[in-house]
């Protein structure tokens, strides 16, 4: 695993470890997790802290990138990003208030700073992802997708170890603050048939270019979830980092993350594999589960 890869996989386990979902039922539609800002920022009279974070649209994130406010009284201030792709600065904001971030190779956003939040340090923050200038690579149609467990993983049950599913990939936006409608490079991975929970049966492919960040689940729910029997399940979680060559015909990579096989009576529309007197659950975690999609 090349360095870049593995910095991308770190991003995903924080994103898919402290991410919180869209709406109920959703189990990939995280938002960005909101980091303590780095260093001490001399306040302005009447400004509070601003915090926020630049991606790509692969979910890197970027530093050096510029971000600048567009409106209000500290409009023209800017700071950059720092390695970690985070920004802080101090102003005086309203939910009116815009700011804009940019960087040599990707596309310039703006974004509005979001809804002040007071379970948040600080109250007040951005999110950008940057489109780069190359084009995404072209994802969609018809796949067969493949989850094989880790040979390692003897406790699952034989029949659960190797799934294969068809599965449709469609393009689709991401629900994440400051990620753009209609951007062109989030794809939805869904497989085709009755055996899937309602809410449980899909995951995200977010490509820049020929980069791609698989985000298969996320702090509550797996990405796939299969009902195997009655009131029996099989999932699988775990994020993983992919380039690829165009055209696409196969996408095929390791993920960190652990599959499950779950006979739950109570499952409803979250994914519940609490132990109880009801409840089993056999568990394995590894680094060494695959993931293939491969066109029909």
């Amino acid at each position: 695993m090349t360095t870049s890869t593995h910095s991308a996989l770190l991003l995903l386990l924080v994103v898919a470890g402290v991410a919180a979902c869209d709406r109920p039922g959703s189990p990939t539609s995280p938002t960005p997790t909101v980091p303590q800002p780095v260093g001490t920022i001399a306040p302005p009279v009447n400004g509070e802290l601003v915090s926020g974070t630049v991606s790509d649209s692969a979910l890197r994130r970027l530093a050096g990138a510029t971000v600048e406010i567009l409106n209000g009284p500290q409009a023209g201030s800017s700071t950059t990003t720092d390695a970690s792709g985070h920004f802080s600065l101090f102003a005086s904001v309203d939910d009116a208030t815009r700011f804009r971030a940019s960087k040599e190779g990707h596309v310039t956003a703006d974004a509005p700073v979001l809804p002040n939040c007071d379970r948040c340090n600080p109250k007040r923050w951005v999110h950008f992802f940057l489109n780069v200038l190359e084009p995404s690579v072209a994802l969609t149609g018809d796949y067969t997708l493949t989850f094989i467990a880790d040979s390692a993983c003897t406790n699952l049950p034989q029949e659960v170890r190797t799934r294969r599913y068809e599965a449709t990939v469609s393009p689709g936006d991401l629900n994440w603050p400051g990620f753009p409608a209609q951007a062109g490079t989030s794809f939805k991975v869904t497989p085709v048939g009755s055996a899937f929970p309602a809410g449980l049966n899909y995951f995200w492919l977010n490509a820049a270019g020929s980069f791609i960040a698989v985000v298969l689940g996320d702090h509550t729910d797996p990405g796939v979830t299969e009902r195997v029997a009655p009131d029996t399940y099989v999932a699988f979680h775990g994020p993983t980092t992919i380039t690829v060559e165009s055209p696409v015909s196969s996408i095929s990579t390791p993920f960190v993350g652990w599959i499950d096989y779950c006979v739950n009576p109570t499952m409803g529309d979250r994914y519940d594999c609490t132990p109880g007197p009801a409840v089993t659950r056999i568990r394995c975690d590894s680094a060494r589960h695959q993931l293939t999609l491969t066109r029909r």
